[in-house]
């Protein structure tokens, strides 16, 4: 694994986080993202020279960090 990309669509600057993994990582991250409206959050993960992805749609209710 060499790295982990994470990115939230409707926010103001999408790219989130990015992780860079050394040679011997085990390819697991936490992380926690502020997000202002309901919006698509993607994952990116470079592995293998491959590039793979997924995503989630992720409500955010009232009380939340949009209100």
């Amino acid at each position: 694994m060499e790295s982990i990309s994470v990115l939230v669509e409707k926010n103001p600057q999408p790219m989130t986080a990015l992780f860079t993994m050394g040679s011997n990582a085990q390819g697991f991250v936490s992380t926690r993202v502020k997000m202002g409206k309901t919006s698509k959050l993607m994952v990116y993960v470079k592995a293998g020279g491959k590039i793979h992805m997924a995503s989630k749609e992720v409500k955010v209710t009232i009380g939340g960090c949009g209100g």
